[in-house]
Parts: structure tokens; sequence; C-alpha cells
């Protein structure tokens, strides 16, 4: 009985001493303490849920990856994409963001229109002599201008991506002049200008959702389309359609957005590490047209399992294009007003000047 009483005596004690040990340990900071510390230092990272309609293959995926990718090193965002329509058209996709489902959206600035009205114009036919003029007209003061109209709806613009110069393709016959489109059965974008524009040169043109372009093209619901070369690589077009033109008809540029709500939400650091991301993701993207997009011409004209023809306009063929496109822009100056048309049109002259 003496031999356990001395022994529990003796648990006492090393359990006292071991509690006055961890006492001293958190008195001088260190140990408990800084575990502490961990735990209060963890920053709750901020979910940004990216959508878009185009492939994992094409540019503009691989620059949200990389936007991904500068974002999540700051520590503040985790990020995650869903390229391929995974949250519906477009139009959806807008929806999504508006009630909460998305924080980003990237759609063509054509389907922002109900909120800024003046974007119509950036898909008008030939309204830029050059995608470079494109480019400038909407890094500058104009096209910063819309994206600060997009607050007034609710929504805030992130900058501009690229989607490109759009070409015409089609299954039936070698297109170089207007009159060739006469009776062709076109797919558009679902914007009621390209629509026009087609169709005031004989085409039977109709909006159709983008997802589903490959099927339809194959089933020969429509005998053509018309998207910028890296679509058409990247989604095998060539596949079904016998003929590229490279009419250059419409430059389309993505608008990323997310709600004002969100973006004011916002840090001033996190806002700048975004817009920091978005400017190198931007940058990096039109590097990757530039350096791939002859060699997606080069493949497609060099594939030996499927035949299709690229033809490269004359000056005086691409004019003939450009003329009958000038009804569709007078038809737009008016409906749009022609102080906001002539400001643009201003703006494009001043980034070639």
């Amino acid at each position: 009985m003496k031999k356990i009483v001395t022994m529990f005596l003796a648990l006492v004690l090393v359990f006292a001493l071991a509690g006055c040990g961890a006492q001293g340990d958190n008195a001088s900071g260190d140990g408990g303490n800084a575990s502490g510390s961990d735990s209060e230092s963890k920053i709750e990272k901020t979910v940004i849920r990216i959508a878009h309609g185009a492939s994992e293959s094409y540019h503009l995926h691989r620059a949200m990856l990389k936007f991904k990718d500068l974002v999540e090193q700051s520590g503040l965002f985790e990020v995650e994409i869903y390229p391929s329509s995974q949250f519906g058209n477009d139009a959806e996709m807008i929806e999504s963001v508006k009630t909460g489902d998305l924080t980003m959206a990237i759609p063509p600035s054509s389907f922002l229109v109900d909120e800024v009205p003046a974007l119509a114009l950036i898909e008008l036919p030939y309204v830029f002599p050059s995608r470079d003029a494109a480019i400038d007209t909407l890094a500058g003061e104009w096209g910063q201008k819309q994206l600060a109209e997009l607050d007034n709806a609710g929504l805030h613009g992130l900058g501009y991506f690229e989607n490109g110069l759009r070409h015409l393709t089609n299954s039936k016959k070698p297109v170089r002049t207007p009159e060739d489109l006469t009776g062709l059965k076109l797919r558009t974008m679902q914007v009621p200008a390209h629509v026009t524009f087609w169709n005031s040169m004989g085409s039977s043109a109709e909006g159709a959702p983008f997802a589903e372009l490959y099927t339809n093209l194959s089933t020969k619901v429509f005998d053509g389309q018309e998207n910028p070369v890296a679509h058409i690589y990247s989604q095998k077009f060539y596949e079904v359609q016998n003929y590229i033109t490279l009419t250059g008809h419409v430059y389309t540029a993505y608008v990323p957005v997310v709600t004002s709500e969100f973006w004011n939400g916002l840090s001033e650091e996190a806002q700048k590490v975004i817009s920091g991301a978005m400017d190198e993701a931007y940058a990096y993207q039109l590097q990757l047209i530039d350096d791939e997009e002859g060699q997606q011409l080069d493949e497609i004209a060099n594939n030996e399992t499927y035949d299709c023809e690229i033809i490269e306009l004359t000056d005086a063929e691409k004019q003939a294009f450009i003329n009958a496109a000038q009804p569709t822009l007078e038809k737009y100056r008016e409906e749009l007003g022609a102080d906001v048309y002539d400001e643009f049109k201003k703006a494009v002259e001043a980034s070639v000047q």
C-alpha cells in the first residue's frame, strides 16, 4: 500500500511540473502561442468562379489559366474556371453573375448592349480598318469609357480580351465576292447587326448558339458560319467545311464582368491584384494569337484528311465586301445616334494616326 501511495504522489508531481513547463512556454511567446498565432493569421480566400463559352484549347481559356495562376499567388483568392458554356450561353452566364451563381462571365461585347448600347459599335462589319486599330481603340479613352458605363448597370468591366477577326467558312463553294453568298445558309452570332449584314448580300443568315455549331454544320442545318481562325481550328470546323474565306469582316472582343457589388466589396489591394493579373493575362493572350494563327491556317491547309481550301481576298475583292457593309453601318448610325457613332469613329481614326 505504501508503494502504491508513493507511486501515486510521484505521478501527481510529474503532471504538476509538466503543467508549469507548459505555462512557462506560453508566457515566453513560443510553443502554444505560436500555434494560436498561425490560426489567427490564416486568411479566408475569396473564391472567383469564372465561366466562358470557349473550349479549353482556345486562347481565351489559356489566358484565364494565366489569370488564375497570377491571382492565386497573392494568397487572397481561389479561382475556378468553367469553359465550354458549362453555365449556358453568354446571356445565361451574365444572368448567373447577376444572381451570384458565378463571380465572373466573359461574354462578347455584343451581349452587353442592353447595359451599354454603344458596345454594339465594336462588332459592326468593317468598322475597324485593322486588328491593331481595334485593339488601340478599346485600350483608349473610348473603350475605357464604355467599361465605366457598365457600373451604371450594376456590372463592372475588367477590361477587354480578344476573340478576333471573324472569317467566313462554308461547305458549298468558293466565296470571293458578295454575290457568291447568294443562297448560302449561314450561322452567325446572335447579333442583329451580323444577321443584317449577311442577309443584305443575299445569304440566309440566322443567329444560333455556338455550342451547337459543329453539329449543325455537319448535318447541313447551315452551309457555313463565320468565326476567328482560332475557333475554326480549335472547334475543328474545317472537318465539315470545304472553304475558308479570310474576310476579316468583324472584330469581336470579350469583356470579363463581375458585379459592381462584388468589386466594391474588395479591398484596394485585392482590386489591384485582379486588375494587374487581367492586364498580364490579356498581354499573354495577344501573344498566343500572334504566335499561333498563321500556324493554325497552315495546318488546316496542309491537312491531308480534310479538304479545306483557304481563300485570301485581293484588296479589290475585300473592298467589295467593305462597300457592301456601308448600308448596315448607316443603319446603326441612325439607330444608335449620329453623335454616338461619330464619337466612336473619331476614336477609331485617332487610333491609326
